[in-house]
């Protein structure tokens, strides 16, 4: 399969890159800031900001278009237009592009408290009240609960990566806690710091023993359903 020159284009990571000229055939890529792939805009400084505001402007207007096609708004009938409609556009992809700048993390919050607040009897409520009577996490909960779901599933080889090529596993019986912790690396730069592998490894560590070393998904949700701060949320378990 021959490559199509004009699709193609380059982008270059860090502060030091000497952005080298590259060449398919005798023609030179052009330079790119910003590429959509599978569905996830990637710029050269991997903050995810425009796919943040991507992702909740699809879910903005899907709650548009459940407000003008629903009249009932009660709990039932919210709720599971929120999850099989809404919040599929917020969780997409996120190990890969899950914010860490406040703004971007604010932003997404925002479509839950915005359908949250449409549902009968609730609008008068906080936020919190509100996730709490309808047993939701935060956008930002249910965010590392999804890194700590795909972790989980390339060490015990459902995604097909070698986990010892990312991250340093102390598999020793005699350290508090679980004995597959991640050793934490020291990294100076904000990006790299807030890359997956890098970020997940406090909330991994902290982990019981019987979640990371369960048999199947659905027993690893529930070991971790009472687990810090998803302690008491009914949404652990759906997908």
């Amino acid at each position: 399969m021959k490559f199509n020159v004009n699709k193609c284009s380059v982008m270059h990571f860090g502060y030091a890159n000497p952005k080298f000229k590259y060449k398919m055939g005798d023609q030179e890529l052009q330079e790119t800031e910003e590429e959509k792939d599978l569905g996830v805009y990637v710029n050269s400084s991997m903050k995810f900001g425009r796919q943040c505001a991507e992702s909740v402007k699809k879910a903005n207007r899907m709650i548009g278009i459940i407000k003008r096609n629903f009249t009932n708004f009660d709990r039932k009938v919210v709720l599971n237009l929120y999850k099989a409609l809404v919040r599929p556009h917020l969780d997409y992809c996120v190990p890969v592009w899950k914010p860490y700048l406040r703004k971007d993390i604010q932003l997404l919050e925002g479509v839950q408290r915005r359908m949250t607040k449409i549902i009968h009897g609730m609008r008068n409520k906080t936020y919190e009240e509100r996730l709490k009577e309808l047993r939701l996490m935060t956008i930002e909960q249910r965010h590392l609960r999804q890194d700590m779901i795909t972790f989980y599933n390339i060490t015990q080889g459902r995604i097909n990566m070698q986990v010892d090529n990312y991250v340093d596993i102390l598999r020793e019986s005699n350290t508090r806690g679980h004995n597959m912790k991640i050793r934490p690396s020291r990294v100076w730069l904000e990006v790299r710091k807030n890359s997956y592998f890098k970020r997940i490894w406090k909330a991994w560590n902290e982990l019981p023993q019987e979640a990371v070393t369960a048999q199947t998904l659905n027993k690893f949700k529930n070991s971790i359903a009472e687990c810090g701060i998803f302690k008491g949320r009914g949404d652990l378990l759906s997908r």
